[in-house]
């Protein structure tokens, strides 16, 4: 059986298919798979057998209905068996139906939509944990007859070019490495800008210990070199590497802190201990990262948290209380904590 499986969504959601498909890749060498997405995701499956990447430039070449129809005109000709929509967008709906009109199987992931309504309604203090996006994706794969499981442990491990790589511009790996990724794409999910700050600065001070920071865009880009220049041991990873290389230096952390956002998602593909904070979403949601304990997870209760999923929303109180009220000591101290634990 030839499986395609389709996902243009954010690299949150494309990083949480790597660890079920892995395992699947090893339990049904029979089969092969096709996964479809943004083309600059294409490490996150390189190193995956039986797995074709195909790239899609949904800002480019593939922007348009009939980019998305010349996508399926390629797909097409690779024959798949079925069809998998890991995201219910417009271009995966587009390209699934085209596929039903010449009698290809296609099924589409289930959304949590109602159980995360409820959690939203009634808050995280009287709710448990509703289905995870890994919980999701099994259902959908139990549709074929493939039954997923959670063996897997880490992407891959890096090669001597890379170990190489990191070695020249950050030195050999000795002490803490810490990994920090400040950013989201959302005012509710990131933390104030000055207590990540002095979390930085509190480490900056260790000794031995080496600080990376993560992130995209041009602002973001800026804002890291700025800080990079203000501490000794901080270094702006975004200046040298780029995905791949990013995933093997990873490899390297001891703990990595990030929001709800993509950064944990990638962290935990490297088998890395995360230490993930969360303002307007809550881990119960269903969004936390493959084989993260809630244990490390950072927020503050409060009766009207969480108030989203995964979105933007603003808060009705205008001042993001749950992050505002949160302290950097906490999270420092949920850092040593594990640090402390990897020590022993």
């Amino acid at each position: 059986m030839r499986v395609l499986i389709t996902c243009f969504s954010s690299i949150s959601n494309v990083a949480a298919i790597v660890p079920q498909l892995s395992g699947l890749v090893n339990d049904y060498p029979q089969h092969e798979f096709i996964v479809l997405s943004r083309s600059f995701l294409r490490p996150l499956f390189d190193k995956l057998p039986r797995v074709t990447f195909v790239g899609g430039d949904i800002r480019g070449e593939h922007k348009t209905p009939m980019g998305v129809y010349r996508l399926f005109k390629q797909l097409k000709a690779m024959k798949p068996d079925v069809v998998l929509d890991m995201q219910r967008t417009w271009r995966t709906k587009m390209i699934s139906r085209l596929f039903m009109l010449f009698g290809t199987k296609t099924l589409a992931i289930g959304f949590a939509s109602a159980e995360q309504k409820r959690l939203i309604k009634r808050g995280a203090n009287k709710y448990s944990p509703i289905p995870t996006i890994f919980d999701r994706q099994a259902r959908l794969y139990a549709k074929i007859g493939l039954r997923v499981n959670d063996s897997f442990r880490k992407l891959y491990e890096p090669d001597a070019n890379q170990v190489a790589k990191i070695k020249e511009l950050y030195g050999e790996k000795q002490g803490c490495w810490i990994g920090i990724a400040p950013f989201s794409i959302a005012r509710g999910k990131t933390l104030p800008l000055r207590k990540m700050k002095n979390v930085i600065a509190y480490f900056d001070k260790q000794p031995n210990t080496k600080i990376f920071l993560f992130g995209a865009g041009e602002m973001e880009n800026e804002l890291l070199s700025d800080w990079q220049s203000l501490y000794n041991n901080v270094y702006a990873v975004h200046t040298n590497l780029k995905l791949d290389d990013e995933l093997a230096l990873m490899n390297f952390l001891d703990v990595m802190l990030c929001m709800d956002s993509a950064n944990m998602h990638l962290a935990s593909l490297m088998a890395v201990p995360v230490v993930s904070v969360w303002g307007a979403t809550h881990p119960y949601s269903g969004f936390l990262g493959w084989k993260q304990l809630m244990d490390n997870c950072v927020g503050v209760d409060f009766s009207c948290r969480p108030c989203t999923a995964h979105s933007d929303r603003k808060c009705k109180y205008g001042d993001y209380r749950c992050l505002e009220s949160l302290h950097s000591s906490k999270i420092i101290e949920v850092i040593e904590r594990i640090l402390n634990e990897r020590s022993e």
